[in-house]
């Protein structure tokens, strides 16, 4: 029972679910309906299908073991096509003129994740914590009850790594940090 409600847990804060989510629902409530469906459609179409795509791919050669990239050495390869996705999801955003609060708080995802890149040289941190907390925190500019729901989610998603051995404690402490962190700087930019 506890293993099945891990992977309920994990799936449900998986990064590129959790992730772009996320996305969706702040442009839902923060843009007008025509942006907030561009932006949708451009976080879908650059990143979340990409990387799904990509690490398939990764997985079916045998490159990958999961599809989570839970191993520190293949996630060198990973986190370049990350970044490079989001230079391009950047790159767009400037292109189409989107409102400065999205492209501000775009790059500040942006350098959370090469942080993360940086910081999986010693440490395989957490992307489904980091993503997951700042998330939760990014929530709170919505509703604080949405805000706290996502944080237990957050919670469960940590513990859920824990419990199928995805991560250590050491790990999931440094990407739930890492995550609070820049989603406390995006919080004061809404």
């Amino acid at each position: 029972m506890k293993q099945k409600t891990a992977r309920i847990f994990t799936v449900a804060g998986h990064p590129l679910v959790l992730g772009t989510f996320y996305v969706i629902v702040m442009a839902m409530e923060n843009l007008p309906s025509d942006t907030a469906i561009l932006l949708s459609l451009l976080v879908l179409g650059l990143v979340t299908l990409p990387i799904v795509i990509h690490n398939l791919r990764k997985l079916r050669k045998g490159t990958y073991s999961n599809f989570d990239v839970s191993d520190q050495k293949q996630r060198k390869g990973f986190y370049p096509f990350a970044i490079l996705l989001f230079l391009i999801f950047l790159s767009a955003l400037y292109l189409l003129d989107f409102p400065k609060p999205v492209f501000n708080n775009t790059v500040i995802f942006f350098v959370m994740l090469l942080v993360m890149a940086l910081i999986n040289y010693k440490v395989k941190a957490s992307l489904h914590a980091s993503i997951a907390f700042f998330a939760g925190i990014g929530f709170f500019s919505i509703s604080s009850n949405i805000g706290m729901l996502v944080l237990v989610l957050a919670m469960a998603t940590t513990w859920s790594r824990l419990v199928l051995k995805k991560h250590t404690r050491t790990e999931l402490l440094v990407g739930a940090l890492t995550g609070l962190f820049f989603g406390m700087i995006s919080l004061s930019l809404l």
